[in-house]
């Protein structure tokens, strides 16, 4: 899905959710909730993120994680991939095995002033609110006991972290901390602490973030931290211009795969959010099928580019590329139109009046 990006802010505290394909109940098999936090103990040898609390339901999982200056994703991708494998192990004997996971985990991104412990609690809480645990102490799968200290915490836990605002003294503060998350346990069901954004929410987020950013997970903080994170996304696409210079092209060379992408929707009057929307719709496909054909036949460039710049596997951008050269002679006059956009945008230059190319990013509003 084209220019639709995850939001990197290093420093920033994400609430991660993640669910289990078909709803599987993975971490009620023996042994499974230990092998899920050795997997995020082993992804933090070699990724700079912090792990603040965590709960780890049945069929998903809750975590507050504080990014590092390394891709989220990519620490997540690392603990998964690992738990995984653990399942394949176990169980690919005994168990008809496809997907583990139900596609990305959802990522919130949070203020970590004035609603990291309330967002702590929340998940802490889990549990209790899903009738499976009389308060968040007698729960031995969340992160709840080693705050307060029923169990010694894992060497990975950040739990300085989430205690910060309840003293500086340690047995004082998670006292303090337990009292805090106990008060919570009628709470109702919040969806912005869910992992989900409602539409008003959704709103307001991109109108303090301006007109063509759309980012790919909510955000729950007031208009300043909204706007702080507008300056992130704009330092990141900066960013990821100059590295697609580097990697695709120049300015008196061929352009980048993704405005080659811009361009052909663009030429195909298609939104890029209906794009992301409606990927298999007979408009999406034939802006991947032209987009494939443009960049691998008229700029040389290789399909996988395209697979990664759409979100896709290698398989599926081969049939498009498939398609496109069965109807080659039909895309030559709708393939000028694109190399014409992209002549008009790389010849205006920075300082040119065109419109540039949109760059699209996507706030979730559907429910988790």
């Amino acid at each position: 899905m084209p220019r639709t990006a995850r939001i990197s802010y290093p420093g920033g505290v994400f609430h991660v959710v993640t669910r289990f394909a078909r709803n599987d109940w993975w971490l009620d098999k023996p042994g499974a909730r230990d092998a899920y936090r050795t997997a995020i103990g082993q992804a933090l040898a070699t990724h700079d993120a912090t792990v603040v609390a965590y709960c780890l339901m049945s069929n998903h999982v809750h975590l507050v994680v504080i990014q590092g200056q390394t891709s989220l994703e990519r620490f997540l991708k690392s603990v998964h991939t690992g738990f995984a494998h653990w399942v394949r192990r176990h169980w690919g004997d005994t168990c008809a095995l496809g997907p583990v996971f139900a596609g990305r985990p959802r990522m919130t991104l949070v203020s970590q002033e004035g609603h990291l412990a309330t967002l702590i609690r929340y998940v802490h809480n889990n549990p209790v609110r899903a009738g499976v645990a009389e308060s968040a102490a007698k729960c031995d799968w969340s992160s709840h006991q080693e705050y307060v200290g029923l169990k010694a915490p894992a060497s990975w836990l950040g739990i300085g972290v989430g205690l910060a605002a309840f003293g500086t003294d340690a047995s004082s503060a998670a006292a303090r901390f337990d009292a805090f998350v106990g008060a919570g346990v009628g709470e109702a069901r919040r969806p912005e602490l869910s992992g989900a954004t409602n539409a008003s929410e959704a709103a307001a987020v991109r109108r303090a973030l301006g007109d063509g950013h759309r980012i790919s997970g909510g955000v729950l903080g007031d208009d300043t931290f909204v706007k702080q994170v507008r300056a992130s996304i704009a330092h990141a696409r900066a960013g990821l211009s100059q590295r697609e210079t580097a990697r695709h092209g120049s300015d008196s060379g061929r352009p980048g795969v993704r405005e080659v992408i811009d361009a052909t929707l663009a030429a195909l009057r298609v939104d890029p959010l209906e794009l992301e929307l409606r990927p298999k719709a007979r408009r999406s496909g034939a802006a991947k099928q032209l987009a494939t054909w443009v960049w691998v036949h008229e700029y040389g460039g290789r399909q996988i580019d395209v697979a990664r710049a759409l979100g896709e596997s290698t398989g599926s951008v081969s049939r498009h590329y498939g398609a496109a050269v069965a109807a080659a002679a039909a895309l030559d006059e709708t393939a000028t139109r694109v190399t014409a956009i992209l002549r008009q945008g790389r010849a205006s230059g920075p300082t040119g009046q065109s419109e540039p190319l949109p760059v699209r990013y996507h706030v979730d509003v559907d429910e988790y």
